[in-house]
């Protein structure tokens, strides 16, 4: 399926804006082989078709991710736009909890807490996230506390229609992130922490929580299993920025 983003399209063109994702290519798991979206700026509706035609058997091979930017990325840089050279490569494994029954709850340690001021006062915060920001916005979040120290924490990305537009049983979901501070990795915090969001959020709002990781970043992939999470698909996003 190919989707023409003409609204996206004339936004970053006509305001010159700082960032453009001119193709998204997605493709759900399926003993089929799975079925592949992409979501295109209409300029390049031929070499999203070309694409599909050419790659639809595995869209994240080195070869097909090459043929992105040799016929998308290079006229988008003639236009102002660079991607960052190391990111060409880097696609995205989607998971996926539709229900509470998925969940591992057993993952779920007691010094897993909701994030209230309450909780972390006085506490040492050893992640980067800014946690009186997500606690005044009232973003649902997880936090893993030990020895006074906040060491892990997942929290609400965003409420959107979900990376798969096109499929009615992946609507309405909330992606999460998670983080945990360096030299306290390994040791189940952060799919503690991903568990009970999970949890909470499908409680709250009733829809699904989805999770991506990085296609090279293994321990974030056994997080996202060990919570509970089922592998739904894969994604890329081609983001470019403006040359300054």
């Amino acid at each position: 399926m190919i989707d023409l983003d003409a609204g996206g399209e004339e936004f970053v063109f006509e305001n010159d804006w700082d960032t453009a994702v001119p193709i998204t290519v997605r493709k759900k798991d399926g003993k089929d082989g799975g079925e592949i979206y992409i979501e295109v700026f209409p300029t390049y509706e031929a070499e999203a078709r070309e694409f599909a035609a050419k790659f639809s058997a595995d869209p994240f091979a080195p070869e097909a991710l090459a043929f992105i930017w040799k016929r998308i990325g290079a006229p988008m840089e003639a236009r102002g736009y660079a991607d960052e050279k190391k990111f060409r490569h880097r696609w995205y494994h989607c998971y996926v909890i539709h229900h509470a029954g998925e969940i591992n709850t057993a993952a779920i340690m007691p010094e897993t807490v909701r994030l209230t001021r309450r909780a972390v006062r006085g506490k040492k915060n050893r992640t980067t996230f800014d946690l009186p920001r997500y606690i005044s916005e009232e973003i649902t979040s997880f936090v893993t506390v030990r020895g006074g120290e906040v060491v892990s924490i997942a929290a609400e990305n965003m409420s959107r229609s979900g990376d798969f537009d096109d499929d009615a049983d992946c609507r309405g979901v909330t992606e999460i992130g998670v983080e945990t501070a360096v030299g306290e990795r390994g040791r189940g915090y952060a799919s503690s922490c991903a568990a009970a969001l999970a949890k909470a959020l499908i409680a709250e709002t009733g829809g699904y929580v989805t999770y991506e990781t990085d296609c090279d970043n293994i321990p974030s992939q056994k997080v996202a299993e060990r919570a509970g999470f089922v592998h739904y698909g894969r994604c890329y996003y081609y983001v470019m920025r403006k040359i300054m």
